[in-house]
């Protein structure tokens, strides 16, 4: 390979090799150039990688101060011009969903006019409801149930003569009763109920009368084997308490009922003389509106309400 030699400083023909001239405490030129990119890459690289280097002395303000006591970052003003602040990452964290407030409005002993009545202001505040009916097999009765189920409302099994002396005397007794009306609904309807509300409830007293203190018991595990899911109420209207309440009443009671439950199962009357039930109806929707309640109707996967569990 052959040599040139400048002064006292040397370097091959090709160029390939050009050794510092430490005499001259220089850099040759082709060196210089490499240096000099390799320092512009380095400070590139720490301006991508890292907040940037900043001149003066390092600013201060009361919400810095803040920041570093509490922990938290500041709210303060926007940085001066010329400064670069990061932003701080904020991950969205999801709300607790609050629970939905249900009310299961249910109405029993129908079907009657009134139960005509109330189907028409349950369409015009399009809410559902459950209605636990009795046997009626009048035309009128007829097509009330149908009306009930074509509308998109629940029915339920109240037993078909709702006389507590017949339906009380024995477990048997109370299973046929129920199945007569089983068997008018499914003709009229084609649908067989799989809810059921006892006569007064499942901790009544005059069933005592007529079949001794375990009747309840006994009827309520009988007809659980079999596949029902009865449901008493934890709000009550009182409209069955005098044979004609006041609509006043009946609203107030709803509301003072309703205080402090999620969820809510409303016993009303749709029998011929509930006149006050009908009267006093919508309010009783708008009034659990207000209070966000949602109407549904009772299935078997509802909460059931019981006075005697099974």
């Amino acid at each position: 390979m052959r040599q040139a030699n400048i002064g006292t400083h040397s370097r091959t023909a090709d160029n390939d090799i050009l050794p510092i001239d430490w005499n001259r405490g220089r850099i040759p030129l082709k060196s210089r150039g490499w240096i000099y990119a390799a320092a512009i890459m380095f400070v590139l690289s720490a301006c991508a990688n890292g907040p940037p280097l900043q001149s003066g002395p390092p600013t201060h303000s009361p919400q810095m101060e803040n920041a570093a006591d509490t922990g938290k970052e500041s709210s303060g003003e926007p940085a001066p011009t010329g400064e670069s602040v990061r932003e701080p990452l904020i991950s969205s964290v999801p709300k607790a969903s609050v629970p939905a407030k249900i009310a299961y409005l249910t109405f029993d002993d129908g079907p009657s006019l009134n139960t005509e009545h109330i189907l028409g202001i349950l369409n015009t505040f399009g809410v559902k409801a459950t209605f636990f009916v009795i046997g009626n097999g009048s035309e009128q009765g007829r097509n009330l149930y149908r009306k009930i189920t074509d509308s998109g409302h629940a029915i339920g099994n109240h037993t078909f003569s709702h006389d507590y002396s017949t339906v009380y005397k024995s477990v048997a007794s109370f299973k046929r009763d129920v199945e007569k009306l089983n068997t008018l609904l499914e003709q009229t309807t084609g649908k067989r109920p799989e809810l059921l509300r006892f006569p007064g409830g499942s901790n009544n007293h005059q069933a005592r009368k007529h079949g001794g203190s375990r009747i309840m018991s006994d009827i309520a595990a009988a007809i659980s084997e079999e596949g029902y899911v009865y449901f008493d109420w934890n709000v009550s209207s009182t409209d069955a308490a005098s044979k004609m309440q006041k609509r006043e009443d009946i609203v107030e009671s709803v509301r003072q009922g309703a205080q402090g439950k999620q969820t809510i199962i409303v016993l009303m009357h749709d029998s011929a003389g509930k006149t006050t039930t009908v009267e006093a109806l919508p309010d009783i929707i708008r009034l659990l509106q207000e209070q966000g309640y949602r109407f549904q109707v009772l299935s078997k996967d509802s909460m059931a309400v019981r006075f005697l569990q099974p």
